[in-house]
């Protein structure tokens, strides 16, 4: 069936698919009520289509270096952001849920910088880069829409570079999990019980240490008392603990071994002084 031409002055959104599947279609209205728009926007916007992209779990939106045609707004599952070195390691540079702007960092590239991948079945809302000023004009909330979520974007950026802050890996853990606990709750979701969609290598590649380390950490954390861990799922057992112990940047073991290292200096002289002793004597 053809869609219906939209009632409302502005660009009817015939973006084209990039996967396999047949194409499905949403109204922009669907996209606004994400973001708590108001209900005449909401309406003048249900006359617009916009194209709604359902992909599989380990499905790849875009590819690092392809043409940077489109922005992606999530609208349910999960993604990871990533580039892959010379080398092939991949490096994992963030994850997204649902609300979040994907590929907003490529609008001043003419390709992605990096590569977007589903973790889970997920759908997206894709609006072409070429109808970006158009819907803008068409529909102002769009625009305000667009510029709330490119700024989460670059919130998402500063939390990863308070995380990379912590010197000790079981810090940088706890700072990832109280981040995601507060992007869950603002999904919607509880925000002391959820599931991890990305694996224990994918979470060590964000947080720069082995996989094993975060192995490691978890169950450190769980060891506090501060976590319930069972393969994927997680309990935070205690808000406020993870919170406090989150905003140390080296672990209580590295303070104690600081300050026992702080008195080898006296040591060191009381005992030279004990062997000038001797020797004079």
């Amino acid at each position: 069936m053809e869609t219906p031409a939209p009632s409302v002055p502005g660009p009817r959104l015939v973006s084209r698919d990039t996967s396999a599947a047949c194409p499905a279609h949403a109204s922009l209205a669907e996209l606004l009520h994400m973001f708590g728009a108001k209900v005449a926007d909401l309406a003048a916007g249900a006359h617009i289509p916009v194209l709604l992209r359902r992909m599989s779990a380990g499905e790849g939106l875009v590819h690092e270096g392809a043409p940077a045609d489109a922005i992606f707004f999530v609208r349910s599952g999960t993604f990871k952001v990533f580039r892959t070195d010379e080398d092939g390691y991949e490096q994992v540079l963030a994850f997204a849920v649902r609300s979040e702007l994907l590929g907003f960092d490529a609008l001043c590239m003419e390709s992605y910088p990096t590569a977007m991948q589903a973790l889970e079945d997920s759908t997206v809302y894709v609006i072409p880069r070429r109808e970006i000023g158009l819907l803008s004009q068409a529909l102002p909330t769009f625009a305000l829409v667009l510029q709330q979520a490119g700024s989460l974007t670059l919130t998402r950026s500063r939390e990863l570079v308070d995380i990379m802050a912590a010197v000790a890996s079981d810090v940088r853990l706890a700072r990832f999990l109280i981040q995601l606990s507060r992007r869950m709750l603002a999904c919607g979701q509880s925000p002391r019980r959820f599931l991890l969609r990305m694996g224990r290598r994918e979470i060590a590649s964000l947080l720069g240490v082995a996989h094993e380390t975060v192995s490691r950490c978890f169950s450190a954390l769980a060891a506090m008392g501060l976590l319930h861990v069972n393969d994927r799922e997680v309990e935070i057992l205690d808000m406020d603990g993870l919170k406090a112990f989150s905003r140390s940047t080296r672990r209580p073991v590295d303070d104690a071994a600081l300050a026992r290292n702080q008195h080898l200096p006296i040591i060191a002289r009381a005992t030279t002084g004990r062997h000038s002793a001797r020797r004079t004597q």
